[in-house]
């Protein structure tokens, strides 16, 4: 097609991307890779159509603005007329392309009911959940033969929904490979792409290139995700020393002598999630410090107290466990207090079910920040080469979610509460109430005592992580006389 200045002609990565025909697209990866002219391409694709109607979503009214400018100089040529406030498109025959911004509280909702053919979605990791998702691309059908639905999306890894477009897109099937989806049937696919498959910015800016690059000396992570569009680190990524191969380890059996507590964030439609974890002390070379091991986890929707302490108590069973083994679960303090009618409070409904949980239910502390930090200390590495904390198979959501964390752009100490940090947040909960020693400090000294070899972890991944333990399990590490102190607090 023809801009002001020339004709335009898509680059081999471009032209694959505008040539597909599944339902749902998601186009880019690192910086610069051509994203955004390649959506204001295949917004042209129906045109000729007087019936044609598009929508183009970005984040916010700046961004917006940004995209609108770049599409006067598309699309005029063409003979289309710009209207603002919000931005519409017009053409000659009719074909009409409408903008909105996700600063809307609406965003997601308020275009229920229309109709368009072709829906783009640029940043689409600014999205925070995969249920807004669902709820805006809804409006994309045809009810014209001539016309297909479909939906193309550009993003770059990092933002507060990295983790379920991950999930949906880039994991599913792998680069360039169409996945159906077996629910529904419809079909997308994650076309990758980097600054080298945009050959245009390439040699007009050499020196963005070189910009990018530079990074790698100063923030590899950041050099990873902008530069190679890695999607296993990002740019705001809040927990970026948490490693998949490293942090989780198989299917984990708990020891009962152990101290064993748990974590619960109440959700009804918003996922309701709770972990138990493992305490264990083991020694070093003459170090002794705490092990935690997540090694269970419940979490879902749409279910009464009594349900979920039900399940609660199945789970726990399959480790041989009761609620009389548990210290204590940590909650959020909003399920003590009643309701605006009056009514019980959540955490009487557990108690009604079974009176345990009257002694099993403690508030958690309200700090935010203190809490996100802490966890940043069980996720180093302890003096015999592993982290203090890992986390068992049986807890999925947790291990996508933890990694997908962004920082708050207000407050960056914060995690970006719009994301799903549900599993997060119930262990954020319990280690908040955790001691945790850096016992690479050195004034930690073993006392003694009968020694039990641990069983070695496995680990998942491609690589698997050879180191002789040495370590150590004792009985009552919960003893404040045994040489480490209290562990619960």
């Amino acid at each position: 097609m023809k801009n002001e200045e020339n004709v335009w002609k898509p680059h081999p990565k471009q032209e694959f991307a505008l040539q597909r025909n599944e339902h749902e697209i998601l186009y880019g990866g690192s910086r610069g890779g051509g994203k955004t002219d390649g959506g204001l391409v295949w917004l042209t694709y129906g045109i000729e159509n007087p019936r044609y109607r598009a929508l183009t979503i970005r984040r916010n009214a700046d961004d917006l603005s940004d995209w609108v400018d770049r599409a006067v100089r598309f699309y005029k040529p063409l003979g289309a007329k710009i209207g603002y406030r919000p931005a519409v498109i017009v053409f000659s025959t009719g074909a009409i392309i409408r903008t909105g911004h996700l600063k809307d509280d609406q965003a997601y909702t308020k275009y229920q009911g229309h109709e368009y053919q072709k829906m783009l979605i640029e940043e689409l990791t600014q999205i925070p959940d995969e249920k807004r998702y669902l709820q805006l691309i809804a409006s994309c059908r045809s009810t014209i033969p001539e016309l297909m639905p479909q939906i193309f999306c550009t993003t770059n890894p990092g933002g507060v929904g990295h983790g379920w477009v991950k999930k949906r897109f880039v994991d599913v099937s792998g680069p360039n490979i169409p996945y159906i989806d077996p629910l529904s049937g419809r079909s997308r696919i994650y076309i990758p792409a980097t600054i080298d498959d945009n050959p245009t910015l390439v040699n007009n800016d050499p020196d963005y290139v070189k910009q990018l690059d530079a990074l790698k000396e100063t923030d590899v992570d950041l050099w990873k995700a902008w530069r190679l569009g890695d999607w296993n680190t990002f740019a705001g990524q809040f927990y970026k020393e948490f490693k998949l191969g490293f942090h989780t380890i198989k299917y984990y059996f708990p020891f009962k002598s152990n101290v064993i507590v748990g974590g619960l964030d109440w959700g009804r439609t918003d996922p309701f999630s709770t972990h138990f974890t493992e305490i264990k002390t083991i020694e070093f070379e003459g170090s002794k410090f705490f092990r935690a091991t997540t090694f269970a986890e419940i979490y879902g929707v749409d279910k009464m107290p009594k349900e979920w302490g039900e399940i609660i108590k199945q789970i726990i069973s399959n480790y041989n466990l009761t609620l009389d083994d548990t210290s204590w679960i940590r909650c959020d303090n909003q399920i003590f207090n009643p309701g605006l009618d009056k009514s019980k409070s959540i955490a009487d409904q557990f108690i009604d079910y079974d009176e345990k949980f009257r002694t099993l239910l403690k508030p958690a502390s309200k700090e935010r920040i203190g809490g996100w930090e802490n966890l940043h200390n069980w996720l180093s590495v302890a003096p015999d080469g592993l982290p203090y904390w890992q986390i068992s198979e049986a807890c999925p959501n947790l291990i996508r979610t933890l990694p997908a964390l962004v920082h708050d752009e207000n407050k960056v100490e914060d995690v970006d509460q719009a994301g799903e940090s549900h599993a997060p947040d119930a262990l954020r909960y319990q280690f908040k109430h955790l001691k945790w020693i850096d016992a690479k400090l050195g004034g930690i000294v073993h006392p003694g005592g009968e020694k039990i070899q641990l069983r070695t972890a496995e680990f998942i991944g491609t690589k698997q992580v050879s180191i002789d333990l040495k370590a150590w399990e004792l009985p009552n590490i919960s003893n404040p006389e045994s040489g480490i102190g209290a562990i619960l607090h």
